[in-house]
């Protein structure tokens, strides 16, 4: 690859993770109007636009999104392969950009934060919370934590703990309609749908080695979990969730666990980053030191236990 073509693919990459010219040019320690001359050179070079500009926003046309997609895995092992040489000789360091649910990443990895970035001083984190499964590759990220179901077979994963699901209510809730004494009496309840599970409004249980597949039904569902869990707390349904997110409000008797004789699947939590062939090492750094701290078995036994 030239070193012409080598640099307007950096500026074009450098642009899409950074989300503007400008930032894009702190990074590569560049001025704006050489990144600009770049993505143009870039562009005259395919005979195509890659970026629709704005005032407010960048985005891609289709054709930028059809040649990202083509060059992006290259150009990751490009990169990935000048960070390696760096890495002989130098610790983690550099921007990481990482993914996280919402609710894991602000109960679960917001409060060690600040002790990664004291042990790992020249590492810059952005976080980005979404709990829909974002594209790595296609969105510029390092890593992600990922919850449950893992379908893209680009990444690799790495399981970094596992929680249970369990069913809860407000006392006020069975209070007014009575707990249900099997899961097939959950049909005559109002259940609350986490969508983002990744199955449909059927819970799976289990007992005795035995599977039980159960239809539900219920008039509110959502993709982010927090406002299930505060619909559960107003009395107005059973939730399946992970133990995770409602640690607090078990241990204080704002919900309490309903069907505890039953199991429902466990729930896997994975770091998951894009090359198979190469982790950088600012990636590594960050996925060890989860596994150091929230990944411990005994951490998520507390959690289980209902002490958060």
């Amino acid at each position: 690859m030239s070193g012409g073509l080598y640099s307007e693919l950096e500026a074009f990459e450098a642009i899409l993770r950074h989300g503007s010219f400008t930032a894009a040019a702190r990074h590569l320690e560049l001025t704006p109007g050489a990144v600009t001359r770049r993505l143009a050179a870039l562009e005259a070079r395919l005979g195509t636009k890659l970026l629709n500009r704005s005032t407010r926003r960048l985005s891609l046309t289709e054709s930028g999104r059809h040649y990202y997609a083509q060059v992006a895995p290259a150009l990751a092992q490009i990169l990935a392969a000048g960070e390696r040489v760096h890495d002989l000789s130098a610790q983690a360091r550099g921007e990481l950009r990482v993914s996280l649910p919402m609710n894991f990443g602000r109960l679960y990895v917001i409060p060690h934060v600040g002790e990664f970035l004291r042990r790992w001083p020249q590492i810059e984190l952005d976080l980005q919370f979404d709990d829909r499964f974002v594209d790595l590759i296609g969105e510029g990220f390092d890593a992600a934590i990922r919850i449950g179901a893992l379908d893209d077979s680009r990444l690799v994963a790495r399981r970094i703990a596992q929680t249970r699901r369990i069913l809860v209510a407000a006392p006020s809730y069975l209070q007014r309609r009575g707990a249900p004494a099997a899961p097939g009496a959950l049909i005559e309840h109002d259940c609350l749908h986490y969508t983002l599970f990744r199955d449909a409004p059927t819970w799976e249980f289990q007992r005795d080695g035995e599977p039980l597949r159960v239809p539900v039904r219920g008039r509110l569902k959502a993709n982010y979990g927090l406002p299930l869990v505060e619909a559960a707390l107003r009395g107005e349904g059973i939730l399946q969730t992970a133990t995770f997110a409602v640690a607090d409000e078990l241990a204080d008797g704002r919900l309490v666990e309903v069907l505890p004789d039953w199991s429902l699947l466990p729930i896997g939590i994975y770091a998951v980053y894009p090359s198979r062939e190469y982790r950088p090492r600012k990636v590594e750094a960050f996925i060890d030191f989860l596994e150091q701290t929230i990944g411990q078995p005994a951490h998520w036994d507390r959690v289980v236990a209902g002490g958060g």
